[in-house]
Order: structure tokens, then C-alpha cells, then sequence
């Protein structure tokens, strides 16, 4: 009977640890990645790279006066944080794209506008304007 028990416990302890793990695990990890990539794109000097080029494309520079305007309406966005911003990103158009649109862009064999063009497709207009306010949290409030 105590042998029991303890099999029971201990399938109860790890029931909740494994969900507890699905449901945290992923927040956690999509954050600290989300901060990681911006503190390595800012101590290499690539964050005032990435804003230069913003203010200089009239394409994207359309997408930030977008993010200004809707920025006070936050609230009703699907997202507000760079975490949720890239688990969103990672669901949505998946992280296998998302690496090669990276390694594309980098490569120069994708442009911004390609990549802007994939993540119409696969986010919806709420999603789309969420990112564009995240983007712009992060390129002008936090430099």
C-alpha cells in the first residue's frame, strides 16, 4: 500500500511539473532569446545599423509611423512584449522559416521587403501591427 502511494505521488509531482513546464517553458525561452538577440545586436553596434537603414527605406520607415500611431492602443493588441512578440513569430510562421529568412538577409540573397512579404502571409493585420509597435519599442525607446 505505501508502495503505492508513493508511485502516486510521484506521478501527481510530475504531471504538474511536466505541465507546468509546457506552459512556462516556452515564455521563458522566447524572452530570454528575444533579450539576448537585442543586447548582442546592440553591443555590436548593429541596433544603430538596423535603425539607419529604417529611417532611410521609405518602405519601412512607412511601417514605424504606423507602430507611432497605433502605439497608445496597445492595450488591444494581441502582444506587447518582445517574448510574446517571438513565440508569436515562432508558432505562427515557424522557426526553421524564420532562420532562413536570418541566414537569407544576412546572405544577401533576401531582401527586407521579401522577408516583410513572408510575414503578411503569415501573420494576421492585428499581429502585424502588434510586431510593428514591438519593433519600434525596441529600435528608438530603448537605444
Amino acid at each position: 500500500m505505501r508502495f503505492l502511494m508513493t508511485i502516486i505521488v510521484f506521478l501527481i509531482f510530475f504531471s504538474f511539473a511536466g505541465i507546468g513546464v509546457y506552459v512556462v517553458g516556452p515564455d521563458l525561452s522566447t524572452e530570454r532569446f528575444a533579450t539576448e538577440a537585442t543586447e548582442k545586436m546592440r553591443s555590436n553596434g548593429q541596433l544603430e545599423k538596423v535603425v539607419e537603414y529604417v529611417e532611410n527605406d521609405p518602405k519601412m520607415r512607412q511601417y514605424i509611423e504606423e507602430a507611432e500611431i497605433a502605439e497608445p492602443k496597445q492595450q488591444t493588441l494581441p502582444f506587447q512584449t518582445t517574448g510574446d512578440a517571438a513565440g508569436t513569430l515562432i508558432k505562427k510562421v515557424g522557426i526553421s522559416d524564420l532562420s532562413k529568412m536570418k541566414s537569407g538577409v544576412e546572405d544577401g540573397t533576401m531582401t527586407a521587403e521579401e522577408v516583410i512579404k513572408k510575414l503578411e502571409e503569415n501573420l494576421s493585420e492585428e499581429e502585424l501591427l502588434a510586431l510593428k509597435v514591438v519593433v519600434y519599442k525596441e529600435l528608438y525607446k530603448q537605444q
